[in-house]
């Protein structure tokens, strides 16, 4: 979802003047030749399908009926405003237009459900038997809605066949590829908010029926789909989330329990639900509830057992070590302390089994135990090539430093947390700065600061890929804004120039060095027009261009020269001048 921010107003009645030629004239097409479908308005919130080669979902939420500040279209167009929003955008002008013309008699009379009224019981029986015969999704839909009225009716055999044949519409070969799974998630998520209404009238072995029908189905599309934007997942996360309501009702039928748990039990032995997302595991939460509920002790610790047999491979590591943790977990809840602690020393590998052993270590204040857990802990994440876990380590051993009052360790422990690949982590970096006295820590700051200007040069000096400007920027700029040296930080924008790396330091030098900022913006904003080379590229130099008039008024004149400058130099890049003319009017 693309969100508009800024002063310049994008609305829906001059759109036209922010898109550009190419599409705007497509997207008009599209809208005269009538490719929106289902145009609806909720409380500013606009939907529509448009068909093109295959059909669209837009969405767009305007602001009092004007300002557009939020716009989405899922097809595969890369720009930022595709032919489709441009059709939506037209028809939404002209239906708020329509708006005002309508009298106010005539915009409270809905012709559907006046026609509604005057159809009697009989004229809709037999509408629908008629309409059934004809239509067999229609058929189908009306004995689902009303399944609840006849015990004979199947609605989970009727769910399946359903989506079935919703599955059936939206493959290709068999595949659901990553255009059409938009549209079969949203239809399967309208057939399962019937599972919802099910449950809410406390109709729940239809409501599970229905949830089941969807998670089984939604699984086997999964294995053979591109369901890059999720949307499928999340409908079976969706039918997950269904059962594990219908599982927490209170005073919920103990053979309901009974059957939810049976199901589950059949499911979570599809290792399918483990290998896409975290299905397998939000299933397995609701059954580890169910077991403990129902006193089904046995039957769960032999599904554990039995999962452990078969995870033996180098890719099974998570899953395996997931059920230890549950057996352990569970064991414990049984009261099997020896049993769980016994499981315990034999998974001292897995990092969350090992962190609670070293927690009721540091609880008893047993510190040099908790440490060698930890340091043992270290090796092995060491050994696997596991940074993350190593450093979630050390945050241990800083832990326990704080706990014993070993200043000169914390110290050391603030100061090299404090930096990493990204740069400085300010949280470390003040808890650093705070245990020092201020006298001390310029010393310690300028000597940091010598040592990472002459690692830096020397390291220039072996591999000259980048500036030296530019790397210098990059490694000393961090201390720079902690410490507020904000003469430092601009000299080292001052000697760089390259727009892209400048800018970051835009909103922290612009209060103290407009004029300065000006003089090297200019001649950055010349260079950053030579390169650019396609619309997305002007459209972004010249928002880059509002924006610093904005934050510099005093560079308004200067920088509309440079656009007329570049408006000049390239007559032959017409849709830069076209960008560029929405600034100079």
């Amino acid at each position: 979802m693309k969100i508009i921010e800024g002063k310049n107003k994008f609305t829906i009645q001059n759109f036209d003047k922010w898109v550009g030629k190419t599409i705007l004239q497509r997207g008009e097409q599209y809208y005269s030749d009538g490719a929106i479908l289902d145009l609806e308005e909720n409380d500013g919130n606009w939907t529509a399908e448009v068909e093109g080669s295959e059909a669209y979902s837009v969405t767009i939420s305007l602001k009092n009926d004007k300002e557009i500040s939020e716009y989405f279209c899922d097809c595969p167009f890369d720009g930022d405003i595709c032919k489709h929003l441009v059709a939506v955008f037209f028809a939404i002008r002209e239906e708020i237009k329509a708006r005002v013309h309508i009298p106010k008699k005539a915009k409270k009379k809905n012709l559907f459900e006046d026609l509604l009224t005057k159809i009697d019981a009989e004229e809709y029986s037999n509408f629908i038997k008629h309409y059934a015969v004809k239509n067999k999704d229609f058929k189908t839909a009306f004995e689902i809605f009303f399944a609840d009225k006849d015990d004979r009716i199947d609605i989970g055999k009727k769910y399946t066949d359903l989506i079935k044949k919703l599955v059936k519409k939206y493959a290709n070969r068999g595949f659901v590829d990553y255009r059409s799974s938009s549209g079969l998630s949203n239809e399967v998520s309208r057939l399962l908010d019937k599972g919802y209404e099910l449950a809410h009238k406390k109709n729940y072995m239809d409501a599970f029926a229905i949830a089941t029908s969807v998670l089984r189905e939604m699984m086997n599309v999964l294995t053979c789909c591109d369901d890059s934007n999720g949307s499928l997942s999340g409908t079976t996360f969706n039918a997950i989330e269904l059962i594990n309501t219908i599982a927490h009702v209170e005073h919920l039928a103990l053979d309901m329990k009974e059957h939810i748990f049976g199901v589950l039990l059949k499911e979570i032995n599809n290792s399918d639900y483990f290998g896409y997302g975290d299905m397998g595991y939000e299933m397995f939460s609701v059954f580890e509830n169910l077991a403990i509920q129902l006193n089904k002790e046995k039957i769960f610790i032999d599904f554990i057992d039995k999962q452990l047999i078969k995870l033996t491979g180098t890719y099974d590591n998570y899953r395996r070590n997931f059920f230890n943790t549950k057996k352990i977990s569970f064991l414990k809840i049984l009261g099997k302390q020896d049993e769980a602690e016994e499981l315990i020393q034999q998974n001292l590998d897995i990092e969350s089994v090992r962190q609670e052993e070293v927690n009721k270590a540091i609880a008893k204040k047993d510190f040099a135990a908790a440490k060698t857990l930890i340091r043992d802990g270290i090796k092995i994440a060491e050994d696997k090539s596991h940074p993350g876990t190593v450093f979630n380590w050390e945050k241990e051993l800083l832990r326990i430093a704080v706990l014993e009052n070993d200043l000169p360790l914390v110290q050391s422990y603030y100061k090299k947390f404090a930096f990493n690949r990204s740069g400085i982590d300010r949280n470390y970096y003040n808890l650093w700065k705070e245990t020092h006295k201020k006298d001390e820590w310029i010393v310690i700051i300028e000597n940091l600061i010598n040592e990472t200007t002459q690692r830096i040069t020397k390291e220039h000096r072996d591999s000259r890929r980048f500036p030296l400007s530019a790397r210098l920027l990059q490694a000393l700029a961090p201390f720079y804004i902690e410490e507020k040296y904000w003469d430092r930080l601009f000299t080292l924008v001052k000697n760089d120039g390259d727009m892209e790396r400048i800018l970051k330091y835009h909103n922290y030098l612009m209060h103290q060095y407009p004029s300065e900022l000006l003089q090297v913006y200019l001649p950055a904003l010349e260079v950053l027009g030579d390169n650019s080379s396609d619309r997305s590229q002007y459209v972004n130099l010249v928002r880059l261009m509002v924006q610093l008039i904005n934050d510099i008024p005093e560079g308004k004149e200067p920088i509309i020269a440079v656009a007329q400058k570049l408006k000049l130099k390239y007559p032959r890049r017409p849709a830069m001048v076209e960008e560029l003319n929405r600034l100079l009017k």
